[in-house]
């Protein structure tokens, strides 16, 4: 099993240094992006990031980024879709065919100078737009407002119409915005213009109170709405405001302007002949100006489908160009002309990374570039540990079934390099513990077949932009389909089916005939003394004490399991404690504490299934066919060593196992606790000349509890994870022989409390078992059976109101619901009670530079 043993244990990595001339970096960054094995190191952390060397080309990038969002933004406006993005590895590979033909600076030229000239032609169809959609509303609001006032006058009394035409036939000015009009010491003026819809109630309360009230208002809505310059529809009230005094004229321009009000010059109302000029030549000038706006919008559609076939690709060329300017920010110019490089690179790999940086040296210097690389040769070369900056980046290499599992561990945090990978047994525990918790087979079968449907959709889904739910399906399709197989599975041992128990096989119970006068309802089961051949017998489903029994089995299933699984997590610290060589680890942390873990709640485990496998009741051939208490039991193992009384035993030689098993486990507490702090402290004092004061103790290697004296950058084992940090400087905390002993103190005493309050953890298991079981059963019984039962001509129909009730429920309640629910708890399981056994999750991914990564939206660019 190659893929489980590279799955288990994070690839090997090396740190090497890459000299490369600075005519080839960028042909080389193109090839090393393909690889994707290398992670560069920042070897110019104190320059801000406009000091870098490649700055000015990484702006660029910016801008033509900035440049194509508009364009997306265009689209979206217009609701033309861009055109379905190629394979990124056909893309890739036709960009690089391109590189070798022409140089990365006159591909980028070349590529700024098409984006900018379909920008400003963009934009000066857009802006004619805007100043085009300006006018035309404003043509618009002004035919409403001829219309309007017009109206607002035809409504006037007699006597008012009679006053304002002898006060024009006096010689009144007419003109600006609205109609002055004069009679011998008596003037009246109005404004006209439209407001905003949810303007209009404060612009009237403050023309109101700013006049004194000295004005007239009126306001007609316009019924049709009006669209705006950014493509949005506003509603929008005519209004006509008369008045007196010449200063309420300044008053309510103010307030006008403050409210954004658009203010219309109209002709005098009672001149019929100039209004009804001015409204049809207004008329005339809104269909000439419709002509030009339909113009105008099919030469912008014209453009941004021509734009929406390579919007895509310039997107990718640009994300890429700048991923390698990025990068190439992170070398150093310690000679002219040549640039120096430091990564991680996966070990395997090291030998195409040295090929690759040699073959595009050698072809640049052969003339396909500027003949200038010749003249300084290139290398690779592997530094030792000791010059290695930090602890290696962490490496597993997932596909599409087994990277949501590598994820759901990643969210927790990295494994550290080379250490156990949590993943991958999480592929089966999680599904299965989810399982124990959803079991039902009707509901496996459901959530199976649901994830089937969706990988069968696999690559329609994923040519497609989904929502943030549907992504997260999607994504967890291949955990969706195992955790439905694992539900079923376990279904079929609670023989549970809609909650509903099946007759799979002849049942081990049966209820004897009884022809006696003085019978009763109630149902004697009688056993046949057989046993039922797979799972639970549906007979326990009817059974009165059938919610008892399910509860002591799932009980003491859950306890079984989660005493396997925390096991299992002791076994990893083993393994890791023989892979780092860490002895001290090995015989005074790993090894105690399996022995820990077995001598108490292993021996728990036993007494279960003892207890199962032995025939209690009746004649069982024993002198206690009484099944004894496991709880009692457990707790005389502390309080009454080597005591059992007859009515509570098992076996023969019961009293003396458990007492030595209880000596067992308290002597692995003076283990965990004494030999590790103890060897520490005095390596410290040697490593000090005997001061034993302080010492510099690496905070990895501290919170892993495997203290390790840095010496000189390394530690005795020579170990590459006890190295301090670049990012952080490389400092390390000064600890005290007495931090030593404190912290393995509390590791001891979290363990074997950890011990009991995780073993009750996962009860969970049969908390939500049993809470999944009894709503399944709720529903299928007042919601189905309830409606079935009726009689009569409404027997079908409430049938059918029942069936669709019941499966509502079911699919909201315990298909959505539970099922997300049995998910966080057993996310909780596997990342408490599991990984805290033997994850350190301090470690750090490794992030290559990768195009791939970069155009699928994994990596930064």
């Amino acid at each position: 099993m190659p893929y489980a043993k590279e799955w288990f244990r994070s690839h090997e990595m090396e740190y090497i240094s890459i000299v490369m001339h600075e005519h080839c970096a960028h042909r080389c960054m193109s090839q090393l992006g393909r690889l994707s094995a290398v992670q560069f190191t920042d070897l110019t952390p104190r320059l801000t990031a406009f000091q870098r060397r490649f700055i000015g080309e990484v702006q660029r990038c910016d801008e033509m980024d900035r440049k194509l969002q508009f364009f997306d933004n265009m689209l979206q406006k217009y609701e033309i879709e861009p055109r379905q993005s190629p394979q990124v590895s056909l893309f890739l590979d036709k960009l690089e065919s391109r590189n070798r033909e022409s140089t990365h600076t006159s591909m980028l030229d070349e590529l700024e100078s098409l984006i900018d000239e379909r920008e400003r032609e963009l934009q000066e169809l857009n802006n004619f737009r805007v100043n085009l959609r300006s006018d035309y509303n404003s043509q618009v609001e002004l035919r409403y407002v001829l219309e309007r006032s017009r109206e607002f006058f035809d409504e006037a009394d007699p006597e008012t119409r009679a006053a304002t035409s002898a006060s024009v036939g006096a010689g009144v000015e007419t003109g600006g915005l609205g109609a002055q009009q004069r009679l011998d010491g008596l003037r009246f003026h109005f404004i006209t213009g439209t407001i905003l819809q949810e303007e209009r109630t404060h612009f009237e309360r403050m023309v109101f109170r700013s006049t004194r009230g000295n004005c007239l208002m009126k306001f007609s809505e316009i019924e049709t709405p009006i669209e705006d310059i950014s493509g949005g529809e506003v509603k929008k009230f005519v209004f006509i405001i008369f008045y007196q005094a010449p200063y309420v004229q300044v008053k309510v321009k103010r307030i006008c302007d403050a409210f954004s009000a658009n203010l219309y010059e109209i002709p005098d109302l009672d001149d019929i002949s100039s209004y009804e000029a001015r409204l049809t030549n207004v008329h005339n000038e809104i269909e000439d100006r419709d002509r030009v706006l339909q113009k105008n919008k099919i030469d912008i559609t014209s453009l941004l489908n021509d734009l929406s076939k390579w919007l895509e690709v310039w997107k990718w060329t640009v994300s890429r160009e700048k991923s390698i300017y990025h990068t190439l920010n992170h070398f150093a110019a310690d000679v002219k002309g040549v640039l120096r490089a430091e990564g991680w690179v996966i070990a395997e790999k090291k030998r195409d990374v040295q090929i690759c940086i040699y073959d595009v040296h050698e072809s640049m210097s052969r003339g396909t570039g500027s003949g200038r690389a010749g003249q300084l040769p290139s290398s690779v070369t592997t530094l030792p540990q000791s010059q290695w900056p930090a602890m290696p980046p962490t490496f597993f290499e997932t596909n599409k079934f087994t990277d949501v599992y590598q994820l759901i561990v990643d969210t927790y945090g990295v494994p550290r390099y080379q250490e156990a990978n949590p993943a991958l047994f999480t592929v089966i525990t999680f599904p299965f513990l989810f399982g124990v918790m959803f079991g039902d087979m009707g509901h496996g079968i459901l959530l199976f077949t649901s994830s089937c449907f969706i990988i069968s959709k696999e690559k329609q889904l994923g040519a497609m932009k989904l929502d943030e739910m549907t992504a997260v399906l999607y994504s967890g399709r291949y955990m969706l389909i195992l955790m439905g197989l694992f539900s079923f599975y376990c279904g079929f041992i609670y023989n549970d089916y809609f909650s509903m128990g099946l007759r799979l096989f002849t049942p081990t119970w049966e209820v004897p005939e009884c022809h006696e006068p003085n019978c009763t309802s109630t149902v004697q089961f009688v056993s046949t003394g057989d046993v039922y051949p797979a799972g639970v017998d549906p007979t326990w489903h009817h059974a009165e004490n059938g919610l008892l029994f399910f509860n002591s089995v799932k009980m003491k299933m859950s306890v079984i399991f989660g005493v396997t699984q925390m096991t299992l997590g002791l076994c990893l610290k083993l393994a890791n404690g023989i892979h780092f060589k860490e002895r001290l680890d090995i015989w005074f942390e790993a090894v105690p504490q399996i022995i820990f873990m077995l001598s108490l709640f292993g021996y728990m485990c036993f007494i279960i299934i003892y207890k199962w496998l032995v025939p209690w009741g009746g004649n069982c051939g024993r002198a206690n066919c009484n099944p004894p208490s496991l709880i009692t039991t457990l707790i005389n193992i502390a309080l009454s060593p080597g005591v059992v009384a007859q009515d509570q035993q098992l076996y023969e030689g019961q009293g003396t196992v458990q007492l030595v098993l209880l000596l067992v486990a308290v002597i692995q507490v003076p283990l965990m606790l004494i030999p590790k702090p103890y060897y520490l402290v005095k390596r410290m004092n040697a490593h000090h000349g005997g001061s034993g004061r302080h010492s510099s103790v690496d905070d990895p290697m501290l919170d892993d509890g495997s203290q390790q004296i840095v010496l000189d950058g390394l530690d005795p084992s020579g170990r590459a994870d006890s190295l301090p940090d670049a990012d952080h400087g490389g400092d390390h905390e000064e600890h005290s022989a007495g931090d030593i002993w404190i912290h393995q103190g509390i590791e001891t005493i979290e363990f074997c409390l950890g011990c009991i309050s995780n073993t009750a953890s996962y009860l969970r298991l049969w908390a939500l078992s049993l809470a999944h079981s009894q709503l399944g059963t709720v529903f299928l019984e007042k919601a189905l059976l309830d409606f079935i039962v009726v009689d009569g001509a409404l027997g079908p129909i409430m049938a059918f109101i029942g069936y669709g009730a019941f499966a509502g429920v079911t699919f909201a309640v315990l298909m959505v619901m539970d099922n997300l629910e049995c998910f966080l708890h057993a996310l909780r399981l596997h990342w408490v009670e599991f990984q805290n056994k033997f994850f350190k999750a301090d470690g750090v991914k490794f992030t290559p530079l990768d195009f791939e990564a970069v155009l699928e939206g994994r990596q930064q660019a």
